[in-house]
């Protein structure tokens, strides 16, 4: 049986053999972008969409499938195609929509994947298989794989960290769910950690009114015993993530504050992600932030 971590090695192997020197990466930045256009108004038009424009989609392609609750009341399924104009760009002959002027510039320089399908109808069982393999919540997220394949040589942060952008109106969040970044079967220390925007990070992190630095330090090593008594006697691995993941917060209450402090960065740096990259949970912040 093949797993994750041999998966991994194969791949190495398979380059050296190809003469192709290897790279090791060291850090994933994996960006879902919850509610935005659709495949085929930017990297997977249809040409055979405008051929059949407005008619009703024939049996033959539908066979059956269901559809979701918005359209089920509709006396007709009318053919829609993209309203925006594509090119081939690179060597590659990549495709784009003119919705994406810079990914024309560096055709050659991704890996566009258009051959992953799923037989999800609605948004979140998409969200989910898209995040864990399976429409059916309970399975660990892409990060936790990476998380518990790669780990980090970083020992004051998480390996894996979620942050999510906030948008303008009444909704100040993105529909997103704790479960994507879970770890699901895996131990509870390779599930992400959510950074939010503003003063407080992390929840809990901060001392409560009248906790000294020296008290915390004596209550968690109190804790750690304690805990490290009780995994003694059951063998029981979460207790083990515990005592793990209360050291963790020890040691990012001083190394958090540092990571998310920008009032160093040069005017010049904010220039390149735009005015919005000053003001906290925007996308802007975020892309400056990894």
């Amino acid at each position: 049986m093949t797993t994750r971590r041999n998966f991994l090695s194969q791949l190495a192997l398979g380059s050296l053999l190809s003469g192709a020197t290897p790279t090791k990466a060291k850090s994933i930045i994996y960006l879902h972008m919850s509610g935005g256009p659709s495949q085929i108004d930017l990297f997977d038009p249809k040409p055979q969409l405008k051929r059949f424009q407005g008619q009703d989609l024939p049996a033959s392609i539908r066979m059956g499938q269901r559809i979701t609750g918005m359209t089920s009341g509709q006396s007709t399924l009318p053919v829609a195609s993209s309203v925006f104009s594509f090119g081939k760009y690179g060597q590659s002959g990549a495709e784009f929509s003119e919705l994406l002027p810079w990914h024309q510039k560096i055709a050659d320089d991704i890996c566009l994947v258009r051959s992953v399908n799923t037989d999800a109808i609605n948004h979140d069982p998409a969200i989910t298989f898209i995040q864990t393999g399976s429409q059916q919540p309970g399975r660990p997220c892409i990060g936790s794989w990476v998380n518990y394949g790669l780990g980090s040589e970083n020992k004051n942060l998480p390996a894996f960290v979620v942050m999510i952008s906030q948008k303008s109106g009444i909704n100040v969040d993105q529909p997103l769910f704790s479960r994507l970044w879970s770890s699901g079967f895996l131990p509870s220390n390779y599930q992400g950690v959510k950074f939010r925007a503003g003063t407080d990070p992390v929840l809990f992190l901060n001392d409560p009114e009248g906790i000294t630095p020296s008290t915390r330090k004596n209550i968690l090593e109190l804790s750690g015993q304690l805990n490290a008594k009780r995994a003694a006697e059951l063998g029981d691995p979460e207790i083990e993530t515990r005592i793990a993941q209360y050291e963790m917060a020890y040691r990012m209450q001083s190394s958090v504050p540092e990571l998310m402090d920008l009032s160093k960065e040069p005017e010049s740096t904010y220039a390149l992600y735009g005015p919005e990259s000053k003001k906290p949970g925007t996308f802007a912040q975020q892309c400056l932030l990894a």
